[in-house]
């Protein structure tokens, strides 16, 4: 998911750098409009549809903020052997992620590092089931989190399922907020305590 996310952010950072070339081969109804009204692709209005474009790339950096922080972790438990991996930055960064201590971090990442024998056999489709849990505790749990983290679109999916059924069409002008808590009440097992929340609230004494 997180490689999926990437590639489409990319893609949109294209399409703007072409729209602001007037480039519009990846724009088909432009460009058959512009024919229709015999104008070049240099007549095109571009700055309104580079504007949306923008938006749409800082709406999936403000919703997939996590995954910023979770891509170069990704990226080295994939190929833990690249030769410009900084021990010392992606060890802080995976110690704060799965809260474990820095050092053994480090200690593992070096340990395995040099280990000829698990490197040989870093291209194999199980690499992460060769490396011993008393050996390289922390990494085999990090490993084991990482596959977890996506293993099903279920979630998302029924997710999104109930957004279109709150965020209805004659509820378009919900906020942010307000969905936010709506889809938490909708998709969470939390059970308020009623009585409780009752009994804290003022009730508002009558005029006799």
């Amino acid at each position: 998911m997180i490689s999926s996310v990437t590639a489409f952010k990319q893609k949109l950072k294209l399409l703007s750098s072409q729209l602001q070339r007037h480039e519009l081969r990846n724009f088909k109804n432009m460009m058959s409009e512009l024919e229709s009204q015999g104008k070049a692709p240099a007549h095109c209005d571009s700055g309104r549809y580079v504007e949306q474009v923008y938006n749409i790339i800082a709406d999936f950096d403000r919703r997939f903020q996590d995954f910023a922080i979770l891509e170069p972790v990704a990226t080295f438990m994939c190929f833990p052997f690249g030769v410009e991996v900084d021990v010392d930055e992606i060890a802080t960064k995976i110690a704060s992620l799965f809260h474990m201590e820095t050092s053994a971090v480090e200690s593992e990442i070096l340990t395995l590092q040099s280990d000829l024998q698990i490197k040989s056999r870093a291209s194999g489709e199980h690499f992460w089931n060769l490396i011993v849990e008393e050996k390289y505790p922390n990494m085999r749990k990090i490993a084991m989190y990482l596959t977890a983290f996506f293993g099903s679109t279920y979630l998302c999916e029924s997710a999104f399922s109930d957004m279109k059924i709150i965020k209805s069409k004659y509820r378009s002008t919900l906020t942010d907020d307000h969905l936010d808590t709506c889809l938490r009440l909708a998709i969470s097992s939390y059970n308020p305590d009623y009585a409780k929340l009752a009994d804290t609230m003022q009730c508002k004494s009558s005029n006799q």
